[in-house]
């Protein structure tokens, strides 16, 4: 810095800090990440510049590869969602200037992996454009100055920042340069540290204090050492460990998304904003996860403690930002809903009476009531921890719930109007042909339900499969292929710390392989057929009417009266048998009605696990509710419906 004058004084700088959320980030969420530490810095007196850099990058992308925006999104989301566990959105930045060989080598292992050609093609082409991108971004960072340039990481984002974090050394940056965010837990964070030095300081886990921490480091002057959670290549001066997490109330800011839409605008991106959906961000940790950790699940790490925002703040948080941005959907990042919130925080909600749509990752042995509290606060759609519709599976995958309750709880978003997004997962340890064949048998009987996505498991840090796969008979053998691709420079022993997800053996019955072919192809066929799908039910007063077009069974109108109605009526949302016997259903009526049920479970009418049924079809919506068929479209013929005449007493 020059000095000044004899005489003059010197006034310094003001505190510039530039906050950055490169590619792979979804182009219709700002970067929470970038919002709250945007909050956090003004709050400390500094001037915070939020780039959302993959603005930029999508809209340059578009440009340089001529393509449609249908195309475009399609591409993108190919290589941001799809191939990510192939390390690709990482490989196109950090070789976009890599040497033929090297580039052959991993098309051959995306080849292998069954990447076709046209994907390779765009992979390849989408080098030059992260090269301009990387020059446009470096340029324009340095123009403002900042003392501070803060890099929010997750997913593929590494390969783009630690880019960007280079080619600002070579064009003579010289302030502090700090990477944080989940890429950067545990010994993830100290291999880029340690391998990158163009990076500074790195952020472990929560970022809101260490990313203060840093900020005064920095304002103060001097050498940056390592404070709790900002680790350094300095050790601290004095006890500074982070301190352990304990349950208590999340206390972060609102997230400032300004800048957000003026940046949308500027890539020239106009077309995306009514997808816009905003994060926020309610809690943190997992409640279920720190009494039993699920096996698979490498979320939290060492940040399992559940804590929660004051429920009293949360309908304020989301006013707030309805008034400010003028978006009414938001994007719940909590790995698990707070089941207080039901009869706190939303009920509020509920009263601002606005017509806004929530999403949020639930447990899934949620009540039909409490789906209804959530649907009625405007919970339009949810991830739910199902994974396995096997009650053996579910077991060995520690996830506290049933086959039963899993197939209640979608019933329940089904007759709600809650949209569920749900995955099952198949190829872990102790896996067993009967739980596969279990599944296979009931989706059939499910198919007018919201079908899931088939995932294969993968071995991620923090899950109990890495940190003790002995455990499960795993033995734990690379990281993923890509990771050798994407960090070119980094040795065997550094891959295995920077790493996230890994491959690993174990002994697997030989006769899951075709059950589980067959159980995916049902649910591709579950997913091609679902619209045409239908199971519904009509309540009388004493009757009941059945609607069954489910693919692959008996097409037909069936309306149930009398004892039969009321018992179909009894197992609508699920119950016990010993309840069933609670009400009028004893001694012969019960073998009866007992008989009834096993006879409806041949049809596929309900569901039956062990002593609890439910009823598998879902409440027909009236006609008045209906969306209206358009002008000119042919009536169907009314179902005839037998007439019963009483005289009146």
């Amino acid at each position: 810095m020059p000095q000044p004058a004899p005489g003059v004084v010197f006034v310094p700088a003001a505190k510039n800090v530039s906050l950055v959320s490169m590619p792979w980030n979804s182009v219709i969420r700002p970067s929470i990440q970038v919002g709250i530490l945007r909050s956090l810095a003004e709050s400390e007196g500094w001037q915070a510049d939020a780039r959302y850099s993959y603005l930029d990058f999508y809209g340059l992308a578009q440009r340089m590869l001529g393509f449609s925006d249908e195309k475009w999104s399609e591409a993108y989301e190919l290589v941001s969602e799809k191939l990510y566990h192939l390390s690709v959105g990482d490989w196109i930045f950090s070789c976009r200037r890599g040497d033929a060989e090297r580039r052959e080598a991993y098309f051959a292992q995306l080849r292998a992996r069954r990447v076709d050609d046209a994907s390779i093609e765009l992979v390849d082409a989408l080098r030059e454009v992260a090269d301009r991108h990387v020059e446009r971004t470096a340029e324009a960072m340095l123009q403002s100055a900042p003392d501070v340039v803060g890099f929010t990481s997750m997913f593929s984002q590494n390969g783009p920042s630690l880019a960007v974090a280079e080619r600002l050394r070579e064009l003579g940056y010289g302030g502090v340069i700090v990477l944080g965010g989940s890429n950067c837990e545990g010994s993830m964070g100290r291999a880029l540290l340690a391998n990158y030095p163009a990076v500074d300081a790195i952020v472990d886990g929560p970022g809101e204090d260490a990313f203060v921490a840093l900020l005064r480091q920095a304002e103060a002057g001097g050498p940056l050492r390592t404070r709790g959670r900002l680790v350094t290549r300095l050790p601290a001066d004095d006890d500074a460990r982070a301190a352990p997490l304990t349950a208590s109330d999340l206390d972060v800011p609102t997230p400032n998304y300004d800048g957000f839409f003026e940046q949308l605008h500027a890539a020239g991106l106009h077309s995306l904003e009514p997808e816009i959906t905003l994060p926020v961000e309610f809690s943190r940790g997992c409640w279920w996860g720190a009494k039993t950790h699920c096996t698979f699940c490498g979320l939290n790490g060492a940040t399992m403690a559940y804590r929660s925002k004051n429920p009293d703040t949360v309908a304020d948080e989301l006013r707030h930002l309805m008034d400010r941005y003028g978006v009414l959907d938001f994007f719940a990042v909590d790995n698990i809903l707070d089941l207080k919130y039901l009869d706190t925080a939303l009920p509020l909600v509920e009263k601002l009476n606005t017509d806004h749509s929530l999403f949020f990752e639930v447990k899934a042995n949620m009540e039909w009531a409490d789906i209804r509290a959530v649907r009625r606060a405007g919970v339009r759609s949810v991830q739910p921890g199902i994974e396995s519709l096997s009650t053996e599976g579910l077991r060995h995958l520690r996830k506290g719930a049933t086959a039963y309750q899993n197939i209640r709880f979608l019933l329940g978003c089904a007759e709600y109007g809650v949209r569920a997004d749900w995955n099952i997962l198949t190829g872990y340890p102790h896996e067993t042909p009967d739980s596969l064949k279990a599944q296979l048998d009931v989706v059939a009987s499910l198919t007018h339900l919201t079908p899931p996505h088939i995932t294969l498991i993968r071995f991620d840090r923090f899950s109990p499969y890495v940190e003790a796969p002995e455990s499960y008979g795993l033995t734990l053998t690379s990281p993923l292929p890509g990771y050798q691709y994407a960090y070119p420079r980094l040795s065997p022993e550094d891959l295995w710390d920077i790493a996230y997800h890994f491959e690993g053996d174990f002994t697997d019955d030989p006769d899951n392989g075709p059950v589980r072919r067959r159980l995916a192809a049902r649910v591709r066929l579950w997913r091609a057929h679902h619209e045409s799908a239908r199971f519904t039910y009509r309540l009388g007063f004493d009757s009941l009417t059945l609607t069954d077009e489910r693919p692959g069974l008996p097409s037909h109108t069936t309306t149930l009266r009398g004892e039969e109605a009321r018992l179909f009526r009894a197992v609508v949302g699920g119950t016990r048998f010993r309840d069933l016997q609670g009400q009028e259903w004893q001694g012969e009526r019960w073998d009866q009605a007992l008989e009834t049920l096993r006879t409806w479970r041949r049809k596929r009418w309900v569901y039956i696990e062990g002593t609890k049924v439910i009823a598998l079809a879902v409440r027909e919506q009236p006609s008045a509710y209906r969306t209206p068929p358009p002008k000119g479209t042919p009536r169907r013929a009314r179902t005839p419906v037998p007439l019963t005449l009483t005289a009146r007493p």
